[in-house]
């Protein structure tokens, strides 16, 4: 028995050292550059596996649905930014309207703060 284990310990290990050899391609190929200098361009692999086309293809496709949601949303936002703005500067017109109706009128205070000046 503890042949038989030493014998599959063995053919692991040595299936473990041989199958990076075995699957390595063997044209890669790696530059170094120097930690002052900069590579002058950087390449990419001409092909892809049909399954990193598929799985990029489909992240694309989520960030560009993420991405007009994002802008539809931002859209939306800023229209009602947009109309909240008009409100208030409707409103603050119409209450500088009466405030200048009410001074004229001396219903109103002197001042621009809405105190009077010298409460009793």
């Amino acid at each position: 028995m503890k042949r038989y284990s030493l014998l599959l310990a063995l053919l692991l290990a040595f299936g473990l050292f041989t199958s990076q050899a075995a699957f390595a391609d063997q044209n890669d190929s790696m530059t170094t550059v120097d930690e002052s200098s900069q590579p002058e361009n950087l390449a990419l692999p001409d092909t892809a596996a049909p399954e990193g086309q598929e799985n990029a293809q489909q992240g694309l496709d989520t960030a560009n649905q993420a991405r007009e949601r994002g802008r539809e949303f931002g859209q939306e936002r800023a229209e009602e930014a947009r109309s909240r703005g008009q409100e208030a500067r409707e409103r603050g017109k119409e209450a500088r309207q009466q405030g200048q109706e009410a001074r004229q009128r001396g219903q109103g205070p002197s001042d621009r703060s809405g105190r009077d000046r010298n409460p009793r």
